[in-house]
């Protein structure tokens, strides 16, 4: 997995800290009117990726699917990383909730493997702080459509120590079909990292197949960060 080392000019647009906190919820893919005329994501950051750089990196569309407002990413031995600024608190958006579907897995990834880890689904929280907008002291949750390993999995990522992996979907019996998933990412952060998270950064999706030189279509509608679990 790659998307987690965040270049010192990531700059994070902040929204309205009091107007936030009135909301129930935020939606992460609320997408702008110019966005969805345009057919692309804006005000999104874009990442390399960390061990070694995404040959070829492509940017995610939007699309209308199954009548859902959904990123689109088609990667062929590419891939694509994307981040949306958030500044919210984790306590407070405890609940995290999304949509996906990919066309297939990835089956000769290898998840443990530096060097090895393509995904063909990823939606991931960065926690930390920010000086002059630049980030530091982060850490970040990576939920992940697996490969070969199975769901419930959780393992440090190979490449970067301050990135947890959760394996929420694995095997190929589930492509194809929309999924929807709801976690307490403010509870998973407890258990992975043992102390109390800063604030959530950024929310990011990841699929890319440039390892495996493979091909997968993904899909990711509903975006959400919410109080409750309801």
């Amino acid at each position: 997995m790659r998307f987690m080392i965040l270049p010192l000019f990531f700059f994070c647009s902040c929204t309205s800290a009091s107007r936030l906190y009135l909301q129930d919820s935020f939606s992460v893919t609320d997408f702008s009117k110019e966005e969805l005329a345009k057919g692309a994501p804006l005000g999104w950051k874009t990442h390399k990726g960390i061990c070694r750089e995404i040959k070829h990196r492509i940017m995610p569309g939007i699309v209308t699917i199954d009548d859902k407002k959904a990123l689109y990413v088609n990667a062929h031995d590419n891939g694509a990383i994307l981040f949306k600024p958030v500044h919210l608190n984790p306590k407070e958006y405890a609940f995290l909730s999304w949509d996906w579907k990919v066309s297939n897995i990835l089956s000769d990834s290898r998840e443990k493997e530096v060097g090895g880890d393509d995904y063909p689904a990823a939606v991931c929280v960065v926690y930390g702080k920010t000086f002059l907008s630049i980030p530091y002291g982060y850490r970040i949750l990576i939920y992940v459509y697996g490969n070969n390993l199975p769901a419930g999995e959780r393992f440090e990522n190979p490449c970067e120590a301050r990135a947890r992996m959760i394996v929420v979907q694995s095997g190929a019996q589930d492509t194809g079909k929309w999924l929807s998933y709801k976690v307490n990412h403010y509870q998973d952060y407890f258990r992975e990292f043992g102390h109390e998270p800063p604030r959530i950064i950024y929310v990011g999706i990841q699929t890319n197949a440039d390892r495996t030189h493979g091909k997968v279509e993904s899909w990711y509608s509903d975006i959400l960060l919410s109080k409750t679990d309801k």
